[in-house]
């Protein structure tokens, strides 16, 4: 009789080989690995209820994530310990075998067109390994799209892309200003910049006496603060020394920190001043805890903190 288990074990020692190569690709920067976590994605997507579509053959290769164990597969849901051994090779023996009854179907989320194993993710790891195209599934349906979910995604991308179409969409801003520089590297910026407009059209509306019109507010704000701001930074020199940064970060950054200055004389203050800061500040090589600081309140500015 064929030893359905011995093939089982030679499969488990390829799937790890080539989880421990994909982490060594990734060690050197060449591709992301992780799986996506559907609950963090429905946390910050506000995904809301889902509906039972019933069961149904799904593709494989549009498995992205997992409820609750997307840190023990990566990539192509590759194993990332030794200790899934066991519970690895029964499932393929199996799939390999093919007198045996079976394996019930999976449980999946789905958004869009890609799906979050609720339940079976080392049935699709053994599936994904043995190249099958599909496999059998109960379907949970988020009916909210979130737009650009793909293998390896990282999930403040797709936030910070979602921002920047909303952005976009509300203030016509590659319409209105086409050589526009507003692009952030992190998410909470685009919102925040929304904040800055509403408060500024605000603004124009008392000092006029009549409702200033949203679109004219905005241009008004991006030639007047966003631009005079912006020139002041690119001045300072900073943004030479910081690559992988934009101008918009930086934009984001002193007008917090200007706000932070004027709270603490009590007093107004010029904004080439806390522009200044940031060359005090990089000269005396302490920039790089003051990004960190500001990435941090991005970061739970995104999260709604």
């Amino acid at each position: 009789m064929y030893n359905y288990r011995g093939k089982a074990q030679q499969e488990w020692s390829q799937v790890r080989r080539k989880a421990l190569w994909a982490k060594l690709q990734a060690s050197l920067g060449h591709k992301k690995i992780n799986l996506i976590n559907f609950t963090e994605l429905s946390h910050r997507f506000n995904l809301g209820s889902s509906f039972y579509r019933g069961v149904q053959d799904i593709p494989l290769a549009k498995i992205v994530g997992s409820v609750g164990r997307y840190q023990d597969f990566v990539q192509a849901f590759l194993p990332t310990n030794e200790s899934m051994s066991d519970r690895w090779q029964s499932v393929a023996a199996a799939y390999l075998n093919p007198t045996s009854r079976g394996l019930p179907p999976i449980e999946v989320c789905q958004v869009g067109d890609c799906y979050f194993v609720r339940d079976g993710n080392h049935r699709v790891s053994v599936a994904r390994h043995l190249k099958l195209p599909i496999i059998e599934a109960h379907v949970w349906e988020y009916l909210r799209p979130v737009a650009g979910l793909a293998l390896g995604v990282d999930i403040d991308t797709l936030l910070l892309e979602a921002e920047r179409s909303n952005f976009l969409e509300k203030t016509r801003l590659d319409k209105l200003r086409a050589d526009h520089t507003i692009r952030f590297t992190a998410p909470g910026g685009y919102t925040d910049i929304l904040g800055q407009i509403a408060h500024y059209q605000q603004i124009l509306t008392m000092v006029d006496g009549i409702e200033m019109p949203y679109h004219e507010a905005m241009t008004a704000w991006y030639d007047m603060i966003y631009e005079t701001t912006v020139q002041s930074i690119e001045q300072a020199g900073v943004l030479n020394s910081f690559p992988n940064r934009t101008a918009a970060d930086f934009f984001i950054w002193v007008i917090r920190h200007h706000q932070e200055l004027e709270k603490h004389y009590s007093q107004p203050v010029m904004i080439e001043e806390a522009v200044g800061d940031i060359r005090k500040e990089h000269r005396s090589s302490r920039l790089g805890q003051f990004w960190e600081t500001f990435l941090r309140w991005l970061k739970d500015l995104s999260h709604g903190r």
